[in-house]
C-alpha cells in the first residue's frame, strides 16, 4: 500500500461583506400604479443626483411623490451612515429598486343616466425606493473625452522622449517642414488614348 499525500485545503477568497441598502417606502399615495410607473421607470437604475434632476424637469404628477421619496431615503441612508460610521459616498449611491405596488381602490358611486348609479374607482399605490452604493457609469461623452485625453498625452510624451533632430545644413525651418514627394504621372495604359 502506497502511503497517502496529505489532501491540502484551498481556502476560498472572503466574500466581501454585502454593500448596506438603505430603503424607503412611500404608503397609499393618492395616484393610480400605472400613472406612477410611468414616473419611476424614467429613474431606475440611475444615480441620486441624476435621479433628482431627472424628477425635478418631469412634468408629470407623479414626479413631486418620487421626488420626495426619494429625498427620503437619501436622508435615511446619510443618517444611518453617520450613526453607524459607515465610510458611504453619497454620489455614489444609485437607485437600485424602485417598485410599485397597487394600493387599495377607494370605491365611490355617481349618479349616471336613467337613475342608474355608476362606480368611481379612485386608486391608491405604495412605492419602494432602495439605494445602494454603486461605482458611477461613465456616459459615452465622457469616455469619448477621457480617451481624446489619453491620446494628446501619449503623444506629447513620445514627443518629448524623441526629439526632432535638424538634417546638416538645414535651417530649423526646413527640418521641421514635412517632405512632399511630387505624384507620379500617369501613364496612358491600353484602352486610353493620349490627347492632342
Amino acid at each position: 500500500m502506497a502511503d497517502a499525500a496529505p489532501a491540502t485545503v484551498e481556502k476560498k477568497p472572503e466574500a466581501a461583506a454585502p454593500k448596506p441598502r438603505f430603503t424607503a417606502k412611500l404608503r397609499y399615495a393618492r395616484i393610480s400604479a400605472r400613472k406612477m410607473r410611468y414616473v419611476v421607470d424614467l429613474v431606475r437604475g440611475k444615480d441620486y443626483n441624476n435621479a433628482i434632476a431627472i424628477l425635478r424637469v418631469c412634468s408629470k404628477r407623479g414626479a413631486m411623490f418620487c421626488k420626495k421619496l426619494l429625498e427620503s431615503v437619501y436622508g435615511n441612508a446619510i443618517n444611518i451612515a453617520r450613526e453607524k460610521n459607515l465610510d458611504i459616498d453619497g454620489n455614489k449611491l444609485h437607485l437600485v429598486e424602485a417598485r410599485v405596488d397597487p394600493g387599495p381602490i377607494i370605491k365611490r358611486w355617481r349618479p349616471s343616466s336613467v337613475r342608474r348609479p355608476n362606480m368611481i374607482k379612485k386608486r391608491l399605490c405604495h412605492v419602494v425606493f432602495t439605494l445602494e452604493e454603486r461605482d458611477l457609469k461613465e456616459t459615452r461623452k465622457e469616455k469619448a473625452k477621457r480617451q481624446k485625453q489619453d491620446r494628446q498625452r501619449q503623444a506629447q510624451a513620445l514627443k518629448a522622449a524623441s526629439p526632432a533632430k535638424p538634417a546638416a545644413g538645414a535651417t530649423p525651418v526646413e527640418a521641421a517642414a514635412p517632405k512632399v514627394e511630387p505624384a507620379p504621372k500617369k501613364e496612358p495604359g491600353k484602352g486610353q488614348e493620349e490627347k492632342k
